[in-house]
């Protein structure tokens, strides 16, 4: 999907909102509130109100965004569908600042709908078990540590392990999925507790770097390590799959976003593992929407309260 597409398949509003009660409610509203099908298009001065319904049983008014991605805003749905457009397209992400300029926006509203998006990612994104042959590693997200003015102080930045930058711990399968997360801790024990979490340690092979904490998985399932002090590939023992998607994601630090605070960086990780995990769909735009517009019960999600993201 692309923005013409968007633009040709939904040209209105009506046509949003049509797509989105065809998707959610199937030809049957249901009042999110009571759960009732006594509903009815709410009427205003003799006209239908586009979208608007009330229940016969509970009284209430809603809409078909009640308790989604969508719930309560006043941007128009076409804004909604050409962002998230844009933000599966880009390869290495894209800047609230990008997606303003693109769409004629507010900075702060291109925000707020970017920070919805990827809540909504995070959120939606069902339990991995990743199987087969699994490459796990760490990388580091933060700034750059500013030279010093004279030759003779500078030395060179520290890298890696031992730094203050954000820690962030991930495993993917071999032409599969990833997983990743920040990590809340790197030894053994915290690495052990989520590769067993993400992984089926009976059907997998681990491969893994030199760390010492990764010697705590040797006992759990088979673990190749790959010493990169000495060389990077050893016929089909190596990390580069789990290299590549750390670029992707530190391209979109550098590239796109230049920083972000640690609080955001959950979300950040989880629209990059789920643009990478629906890399070979090309109905990832249907899939979130049809997922948006699934709810886990009929609790009524405030706006506030939706772009929390609770990680963990």
């Amino acid at each position: 999907m692309n923005l013409i597409e968007v633009m040709e398949r939904f040209p209105d509003q009506e046509a949003c909102i049509e797509h989105l009660e065809r998707v959610r409610w199937a030809g049957t509203p249901v009042c999110p509130h009571c759960g009732c099908v006594e509903v009815k298009s709410k009427k205003e001065n003799g006209e239908g109100r586009v979208g608007r319904w009330h229940c016969s049983a509970c009284k209430a008014s809603f809409k078909v965004t009640q308790g989604t991605v969508f719930h309560g805003t006043k941007i128009p749905l076409q804004t909604w569908f050409m962002a998230l457009t844009l933000i599966l397209n880009a390869k290495k992400g894209i800047s609230s600042y990008q997606l303003q300029r693109d769409l004629s926006l507010n900075q702060k509203t291109a925000w707020f709908i970017l920070v919805r998006i990827r809540a909504e990612m995070a959120n939606k994104t069902s339990p991995i078990t990743l199987q087969g042959i699994i490459e796990a590693d760490e990388t580091y997200l933060g700034g750059k540590p500013r030279k010093a003015n004279k030759a003779e102080d500078r030395e060179p930045a520290k890298r890696g392990r031992g730094t203050s930058k954000t820690a962030i711990i991930g495993a993917v399968e071999r032409g599969g999925q990833v997983v990743a997360k920040v990590a809340k801790g790197l030894t053994g024990r915290d690495i052990l507790e989520f590769i067993r979490r993400v992984v089926n340690v009976k059907d997998s092979e681990l491969m893994t770097d030199e760390y010492h904490a990764y010697n705590a998985l040797s006992g759990h399932l088979k673990h190749e390590v790959i010493n990169h002090q000495e060389q990077f590939v050893d016929g089909d023992k190596h990390t580069n799959t789990i290299e590549g998607f750390w670029s992707l994601l530190k391209r979109a630090w550098y590239g796109s976003h230049h920083h972000y605070s640690t609080g955001y960086t959950p979300l950040y990780v989880a629209e990059r593992c789920y643009v990478y995990n629906h890399r070979h769909r090309e109905t990832i735009f249907w899939k979130f929407i049809n997922e948006s517009m699934r709810l886990p019960s009929k609790e009524i999600v405030n706006a506030k309260e939706y772009a929390v993201f609770r990680n963990g």
